[in-house]
């Protein structure tokens, strides 16, 4: 289990704010395009976390020694992994994406393994087993739908998974210790560079319509939904195995499966209620196991 259960409520208030995130963004969509929304994202949550580490005369700058990690963070977490996660929602069916876009535990642990030496233990084992059957029925009526995407639409939320499991790992080996205000400040920053000039070869014509409404989803994602949860997240793997936490990011789907329940008063199957009690069997074994 986690070391600690103010490490586990935590990582429980970031998976909270993810699963919103992902509402957050089918909403925003309405009003931006893709790869502009995310860049605004990405932009405004860096420019913050930069500002606050200068207030706090940690230095603006991260050391030289974090500089090519900063960029491969950038790259493969920002650029990629917002870029696909933006694009994902309009290309492939809601139960595809949140079964190919919650296969982060999955390779965060065989990546964990095999670069940080961290082991794959029984309980580990189970609650993959266990979290992926439970994704999976959570997203089987989605999945049976006959409007199904293409191979892109396949592609979009695996990348996703893969960018942001990638940096998971590659954070825990780059050991930021006092740097990670700077280092996810400036990680946004430079990974909204690409989004947007793809933004402006690509989405031309389209046009941000300005609102309360879209200004209210752009400050949430940006501020709660990447600034805080960002560095929370990186905060907590430079404490924690990366393996167990990444396991909770299983329960994203079945908040959002609540959360659908809740506001919008959606009808729960019988499959995606044995989704949720598998997925909460799965979490429930590693929490539990003092050698997870």
């Amino acid at each position: 289990m986690l070391t600690s259960r103010r490490h586990l409520a935590l990582a429980l208030l970031i998976v909270g704010i993810y699963a919103l995130c992902f509402s957050a963004i089918k909403f925003g969509l309405a009003f931006a395009p893709e790869l502009r929304f995310a860049a605004l994202r990405s932009a405004l949550a860096g420019s913050v976390l930069v500002i606050i580490a200068g207030a706090s005369r940690q230095g603006v700058l991260p050391p030289r020694r974090l500089w090519r990690g900063t960029l491969a963070l950038a790259v493969l977490s920002t650029s990629i992994g917002y870029a696909a996660m933006f694009m994902s929602p309009g290309r492939t069916g809601a139960g595809i994406s949140s079964v190919l876009g919650n296969t982060g535990p999955l390779m965060v642990i065989l990546l964990a393994a095999v670069f940080l030496a961290e082991p794959i233990t029984k309980p580990k084992a189970w609650a993959l087993l266990l979290g992926s059957i439970g994704v999976a029925l959570i997203a089987s009526p989605a999945i049976a739908d006959p409007a199904r995407a293409g191979a892109v639409g396949l592609l979009l939320p695996l990348t996703s998974a893969a960018a942001a499991s990638g940096a998971t790992v590659l954070l825990k080996r780059l050991d930021v210790a006092d740097s990670l205000l700077q280092v996810a400040g400036w990680q946004l920053l430079i990974g909204a560079l690409p989004l947007a000039v793809a933004s402006g070869l690509f989405e031309r014509q389209a046009e941000i319509v300005w609102g309360t409404e879209f200004v209210a989803v752009l400050l949430f994602l940006a501020l709660a939904g990447t600034a805080f949860a960002l560095w929370l997240w990186y905060w907590l793997v430079q404490r924690e195995d990366v393996g167990q936490l990444s396991l909770l990011f299983f329960l994203v789907p079945v908040l959002g499966l609540a959360l659908a329940a809740l506001l919008y008063g959606e009808r729960i199957s019988p499959l995606e209620t044995a989704g949720v009690a598998v997925t909460l069997a799965g979490i429930g074994i590693v929490l539990r196991s003092p050698r997870s």
